[in-house]
């Protein structure tokens, strides 16, 4: 059984018994009674702390202590640190379990698929701080890339990729994995720079791309009133706002770099969405439309 197989595990057995949580005891009684567990021998105080302390570190979830009547229980924290990632594991981890319990259930569940396979290799690196081997394909060349001695940072998922944050001769590079084979998990280790800061460096980004020479700009939204209600439930960006409601459209701002990927953002949103400003950008959407246009307009 992978790691992240056990972390799952034991964030699911805490989020099903809810705000009462459960002693070490029976925490224990569970452990020992999953069959796919057996392989991993009989449950250990030991480990189950060094589970939580991973846990947290990884993925932002704490697995609190607190004592009820005399007894010290387990239960998952109410902040959960990074939020959506939080609730992405928890939405993922539910799923599985009704799977696992009911064929008859998983029939009626349709999830669009992501590559997550070697996610249980690059948490081990991760969390022992192990270098990385592996072969890359980038989309802009017909020939794959050999990789040695790559420290792995961090991960980030984006649109169902996920994607590494790592670093290689002292600079930081971003690989999907995706396009990632023959991934070998070297003996050599690295001291990760404890000025790394994750959300820093994609501060003001929309996605992946991280352009630190296209500044943050203040960008604003007309979108008309159906669309509306899509960015509300699920904001292009934490710092999206709504400036104004009306009954035919809304008017959100946010501040981002924008890249590549904020601008086919946009342009897929089509004529439900018109940039106002900043006026670079509005006319740099307008060129791009111009010339989709053309390809509908010329003869073949």
């Amino acid at each position: 059984m992978n790691v992240l197989k056990k972390y799952t595990w034991l964030v699911g057995t805490l989020m099903r018994a809810g705000d009462k949580g459960l002693t070490l005891e029976q925490i224990g009684d569970r452990w020992n009674a999953t069959e796919e567990l057996h392989e991993e021998g009989a449950f250990a105080r030991r480990s189950f702390h060094r589970h939580r302390s991973e846990i947290m570190d990884l993925f932002g979830i704490e697995i609190e202590c607190y004592v009820d009547s005399g007894q010290y229980r387990y239960r998952l924290a109410d902040d959960g640190g990074r939020e959506y990632f939080r609730q992405w594991m928890m939405d993922s981890i539910a799923v599985n379990h009704v799977v696992a319990d009911s064929r008859e259930a998983a029939q009626y569940i349709l999830v669009e698929p992501t590559d997550s396979r070697m996610l249980p290799l690059l948490l081990e690196a991760l969390k022992e701080q192990r270098t990385l081997n592996f072969t890359y394909q980038p989309y802009w060349s017909e020939s794959p890339y050999s990789y040695s001695g790559v420290q792995p940072y961090a991960l980030k998922m984006f649109e169902r990729r996920w994607y590494l944050i790592a670093r290689r001769d002292g600079e930081y590079r971003i690989f999907a994995l995706d396009r990632m084979t023959k991934v070998e998990l070297q003996d050599e280790t690295y001291k990760r720079d404890p000025k790394f800061d994750m959300e820093k460096m994609f501060d003001g980004t929309y996605g992946i791309i991280v352009k630190e020479e296209i500044p943050v700009e203040s960008i604003r939204l007309k979108v008309d009133a159906y669309q509306a209600n899509y960015l509300r439930s699920l904001p292009l960006h934490n710092s999206q706002h709504e400036l104004k409601h009306t009954e035919e459209y809304s008017i959100f701002s946010l501040r981002v770099r924008p890249t590549y990927d904020f601008k086919q953002k946009i342009l897929s949103l089509g004529s439900t969405v018109e940039v106002l400003q900043p006026e670079s950008f509005r006319k740099e959407i307008a060129e791009e439309l111009k010339n989709t246009l053309k390809q509908y307009t010329c003869g073949r």
